[in-house]
């Protein structure tokens, strides 16, 4: 009975170290596989592009902002402490739309997303691909050509913008006359 206990404590031994050898063996995989698809992104310029993105957006909202409050004291002319006020509230404004993520979180949750479309094998295809000068030449030319296209796009919306501005700002004007509901 003794030895059938000592049998089973070195069956239980055994199988444990098997269990966190498997374990250790599935996160090496896991890590090797994550460290694939950072690789790729990174070949890609991905995160370099979701830089840009998020910079361009941050002065897209800030030029928005200013636009709306130009077009605010252009129309109340108001005296130079509410003038401040309405700056600060444009600052308010900015901070809050600020997105609550970092370029890091989003890269993070587009790997997950983006990495588990492809095998190990497919990775490794891939990598191959970008990490090749003509897809690195591609990568450069592409967030090139995408900012460029990015900041045409930006150029030709601004007019659209500040004309929707500035019809909003008639029309918050023209209500406030309406309701007059200044105290």
């Amino acid at each position: 009975e003794h030895q059938t206990i000592m049998e089973l404590n070195s069956m239980r031994k055994i199988a444990l170290i098997a269990f966190l050898l498997a374990s250790i063996g599935v996160q090496a995989a896991e890590d090797t596989r994550g460290a694939k698809i950072y690789q790729l992104l990174e070949a890609q310029g991905i995160q370099a592009t979701f830089d840009e993105q998020m910079r361009l957006r941050e002065e897209h909202s800030k030029r928005s902002v200013q636009i709306m409050i130009a077009q605010t004291v252009k129309r109340l002319k108001p005296n130079a402490t509410f003038k401040k006020k309405f700056n600060e509230a444009a600052e308010e404004l900015f901070a809050s739309l600020q997105p609550p993520w970092t370029v890091d979180e989003v890269t993070t949750i587009w790997a997950n997303i983006y990495g588990n479309k492809f095998s190990d094998e497919e990775l490794d295809q891939l990598v191959a691909f970008y990490t090749s000068p003509v897809a690195r030449k591609e990568t450069v030319a592409g967030r090139a050509s995408l900012m460029e296209f990015s900041q045409y796009l930006a150029n030709q919306y601004e007019p659209y913008q500040r004309r929707a501005i500035r019809q909003y700002a008639e029309k918050m004007q023209s209500l406030g006359k309406e309701c007059r509901c200044k105290k």
